[in-house]
């Protein structure tokens, strides 16, 4: 690393420990450790014992008092890296940032009266601006947000003040936008927080004004000024946030963590309200959009690869003209350079609407590099095989140059379907916290998602409800997607009865757990989705092995499981929610809704008012939050349990160690913490407002006589007081209410009865299925009572596959030429006679030389009339119906015409109704008189 970034790094950790350590320490020092620690070089965010005890002998030999300076320095930066870069410390030092934490809190306490005297002449100074209503300072203002909106630095608060795009646009709840600093990617990362009514109108008000910009020091200023004034002693710069976060803790009795989370915005990554529409359409979701022969047999890239994108250089003031290439599956680079270079001349770069052909050059000059390292179709998809890719391509680089290059073309090979579990904190240095993707659905918008899949076209009832419940364990579960397609039938358990799901994510013999780990996690499923489990764990109930995965039919491979259970969930995602989604960000989404369910569950909320719709109250409901926590509880109550080791719980669940790496990576944003985790910031919450107040949000003057006429229609309580007391008493009014007013309409309730019923839709499909072989005999089994899904595997596995397609017209119109297809009279197999000519030739390949017929041998039997000469009539079976390998008899008879039988076998012994069944398919489609 360069010396400018290392110096960069000592500066960042200098600020991010003079706002979060208890302790004091010098730029200069944290330099010194940054040049003899081995964190710079290293690409593993770890440390272990034998690389701390080199730096302290380090340490050791200095002969003077800056031994004690650079430890105090050391301890400083080991601080940084465990809390804000989620680093792997030895237990010691884990401790010992636990223990300044604490420390760090105990230093808050000592600034608590000093805090609410401030507080309280804010107070004081609010209540005389509603009377009087001068001019809105910086200094009031930002003392609203410090006390009000979150404790902030005066470096926040500062940014805050001087933009006033800073207050989100969303109807009846607007938000706070708040920039992080020094975030490191292209555009800038903001965090959401919740904005209080009060403050979005004094905020509003505020920049209504057009203020002048403020600097920090001007801003302290006017705030030392302030106290002068009013009598009160001085405050650092640095001590503001601190009396800030102190009086939070003494009004709202918030857990230190979620008050630290609160102070920093850069503790959260902010969802994005920038999103990119997607090109994919409904019917592209289960599209089969490759070679479904590919994996039978990979061969290895061909010694010369084209490289197409050079092509389309040459003809970039024209690149539609110039066709993609198709996609190899020895080697999908050559197709994602040429997309990847397309994109760079169609839309320009992230800074740069339109490049020069010659900068796109450079960005996609990595022919000689991606030549050592061809990626396999089946490798891309497997989450593990292109992170090792990746790291191998980047680790042959030597040029810093051409390794931010190549990063760049990670960056957009992780918005592709093919490559969408890149890991690209993989590629960044370990001294800047791990990048985040940040995007989570709400169960509503799950539900529409399961909705999709179940709607959409696929011809294939197995594939649709494996991809829908793929889909609910990403989301219910918080499983990664390996964890979901290697999950065997042996560790699932669900019980329909209250819908709860246990499940054990351990390493199986496809592949291992992220951390290496066996975890148990607990879960509840809506009862809207029970039935829909009910019918999986029936189909996988009968004759199945329970080392099997739970996705897929019998002897599945892996890559197969990918690309048809969960490839169609990403593409839904997208197709519904823009491209920044894929199957990870169900597990994100499961992870939040984990923890608004631990926060209602701490904070003992009403279930009334836990979520706005029918569905969002069922989940995090106490029933169903209790059900998820009762292998914990044991029968006891929450208050009776210690809320400190909630988040430990629901980490152990999650797969992380630390809470910091689920607030990072998972928790994105944080407006949603305050209204349920602070009475009063709940909208349920009824508080008191004086006459002025309510002028004031109400937008009315100081003196208006309206406001009685408004509180009339807002709260019953003030209509059935006599004139007196609604004069002289404060009004009592929930901020639901009020908000109401403010922004002029009601806030529309979406309690609405859940009427829906996915699994009677989902068996609709199966119905609409019923024109294709494998689909009609799944009906046939469902309905009999014989499921067998080792017959359906094997029909599936040595027919068509996921290939599945209804009897086309040609096809139809062949049974109809042929004669009736009976069962043998050992009902071992299917036969047809008929004429042995061109015309029942053509009508029989039409039918079945079809892949969905592969599972069947086929026999022929030619009977002959001895009297005449056979050899044409063999010549003809031998050239137009008998392929490679099929056994022919002949036989023959005294009297009568020469007949050809054929006999359908199935390679394996089935159930005897599964060729039943197929009959009564292949009747559907036939008239019942014979035809020869």
């Amino acid at each position: 690393m360069s010396k400018q970034f290392i110096e960069k790094q000592a500066n960042k950790i200098n600020d991010y420990l003079v706002h979060t350590w208890p302790h004091s320490t010098a730029q200069e020092a944290i330099l010194w450790i940054l040049n003899n620690l081995p964190v710079v070089s290293t690409q593993t965010p770890s440390l272990d014992h034998s690389e701390l005890s080199i730096i302290n002998k380090k340490i050791d030999t200095i002969p003077t008092g800056n031994q004690r300076v650079y430890r105090k320095a050391l301890d400083g930066v080991l601080f940084y890296l465990g809390n804000e870069c989620q680093w792997q410390l030895p237990e010691k030092i884990e401790e010992k940032i636990i223990d300044a934490d604490h420390e760090y809190f105990d230093d808050l306490t000592k600034g608590t009266a000093h805090a609410q005297q401030i507080f309280t002449r804010y107070q004081q100074r609010k209540v005389l601006f509603f009377t009087t209503r001068p001019p809105l300072t910086p200094c009031f203002t930002a003392l609203m947000i410090g006390f009000e909106i979150a404790p902030l630095s005066l470096v926040h608060i500062c940014a805050i003040l001087n933009n006033t795009n800073s207050i989100t646009d969303e109807v009846s709840n607007p938000r706070l936008a708040i920039t992080h600093f020094e975030c490191g990617t292209d555009k800038p990362q903001v965090t959401h927080y919740h904005l209080p009514i009060i403050c979005y109108r004094l905020l509003r008000d505020y920049y209504a004004q057009y203020p002048e910009k403020i600097t920090v020091t001007r801003l302290y200023n006017h705030l030392a000024q302030w106290l002068e004034e009013r009598g009160l002693s001085g405050v650092k710069q640095g001590e503001w946030p601190r009396r800030f976060q102190i009086s939070w803790y003494t009004r709202f009795k918030l857990p230190p963590i979620f008050i630290k989370d609160l102070a920093y915005p850069e503790r959260h990554v902010g969802i994005p309200c920038d999103i990119n529409p997607s090109t994919i359409k409904a019917e592209d979701i289960y599209a089969i959009d490759w070679d479904t022969k590919w994996f039978d047999s990979l061969k290895k890239s061909r010694t010369k690869i084209h490289w197409p994108h050079e092509i389309l250089l040459k003809h970039s003031e024209n690149p539609n003209a110039v066709e993609p290439p198709s996609w190899d599956a020895a080697n999908i680079l050559p197709r994602l350079l040429f997309n990847y270079t397309k994109q760079l001349i169609v839309f320009g770069g992230v800074k740069k609407a339109n490049l020069a052909l010659d900068s796109i050059k450079n960005y996609t000059s990595l022919k000689s590099k991606l030549e050592l390292f061809p990626l396999s179709y089946a490798d891309a998809i497997n989450e593990e095989a292109v992170n090792k890719w990746a790291e191998a391509v980047y680790d042959s680089i030597d040029s810093d140059i051409v390794k931010v290059t190549f990063y760049n073309f990670l960056r957009f090979l992780k918005h592709q379907e093919q490559t969408d579990t890149l890991d690209l904190s993989l590629f960044s240095s370990p001294l800047i916290p791990p990048s985040v993707s940040p995007a989570r659905l709400g169960v509503d918008e799950c539900d529409l998602l399961i909705k999709t899949l179940i709607e959409s076209e696929s011809n294939h009832p197995f594939r649709s409800l494996f991809c829908i419940v793929a889909a609910l364990l990403g989301f219910y579960a918080m499983l990664r997607r390996g964890e979901v397609l290697r999950l065997r039938r042996k560790d699932i358990r669900f019980k329909p009865s209250t819908g709860l799901i246990t499940i054990i994510v351990t390493n199986t013999p496809e592949g291992n757990t992220k951390s290496n780990t066996t975890r148990k996690v607990y879960t509840t499923l809506p009862k809207q989705y029970h039935p829909l489990f009910k019918s999986l764990f029936k189909i996988k109930k009968r004759n199945i092995d329970r080392e099997q995965p739970l996705l897929g039919f019998k002897g599945e491979m892996y890559h197969s499981r990918q690309l048809y259970y969960l490839l169609p969930v990403s593409r839904a995602l997208r197709f519904l929610f823009g491209t920044h989604l894929n199957f990870h960000h169900l597990r994100h989404s499961g992870v939040h809704l984990f923890m608004l369910q631990t926060l209602h569950c701490l904070n003992d909320t009403s279930d009334e008012q836990r979520g706005k719709t029918t569905l969002e109250q069922e989940v995090l409901s106490s029933t169903s939050v209790a059900t998820r926590f009762n292998y914990w509880f044991e029968g006891r109550e929450v208050d009776e349990v210690n809320d400190a080791a909630f988040l430990d719980e629901m980490g152990k669940q999650i797969g992380h160690i630390y809470y910091g790496t689920t607030r990072w990576s998972y928790l994105h944003d944080i407006d949603w913490l305050l209204p349920i985790i602070s009475r009063t910031h709940s909208p349920y919450t009824g508080r008191e407002y004086t006459h002025s107040e309510l002028r004031y949000l109400l937008d009315l003057k100081p003196d208006s006589n309206d406001l009685s006429r408004i509180l009339l229609k807002l709260s019953p309580e003030y209509a059935n007081k006599n004139l007196g007391q609604k004069r002289s008493q404060p009004i009592m009014l929930r901020d639901c209410k009020l908000r109401e007013a403010v922004f002029g309409k009601a806030i529309q309730s979406k309690h609405t009865p859940l009427t829906v019923d996915h699994n009677l839709d989902w068996q609709k499909s199966i119905h609409n299925s019923e024109h294709s072989l494998l689909g009609f005999i799944f009906k046939a089994m469902l309905k009999s009572k014989t499921l067998d899904l080792y017959a359906l595997s094997f029909i599936w596995g040595n027919g068509n596959k996921h290939h599945i397609q209804p009897i086309s017209k040609k096809q139809h119109t062949a049974l109809n030429n042929l004669p009736p297809v009976v069962l043998s009279d050992d009902k071992q197999s299917l036969q047809i006679t008929l004429a042995c000519n061109s015309k029942n030739a053509r009508a029989f390949s039409s039918v079945f030389r079809q892949a969905d017929w592969g599972w069947l041998n086929i026999k022929f039997t030619l009977s002959v009339n001895r009297k005449i000469n056979s050899e044409r009539q063999v010549m003809l079976l031998k050239t137009l119906f008998v392929q490679k390998n099929e056994v022919i008899q002949i036989a023959k008879h005294l009297r009568g015409k020469t007949q050809l039988t054929i006999y359908l076998i199935p390679k394996k012994t089935l159930p005897s109704n599964v060729l039943k069944f197929v009959q009564s398919f292949i009747q559907s489609f036939q008239y019942h008189e014979a035809k020869q």
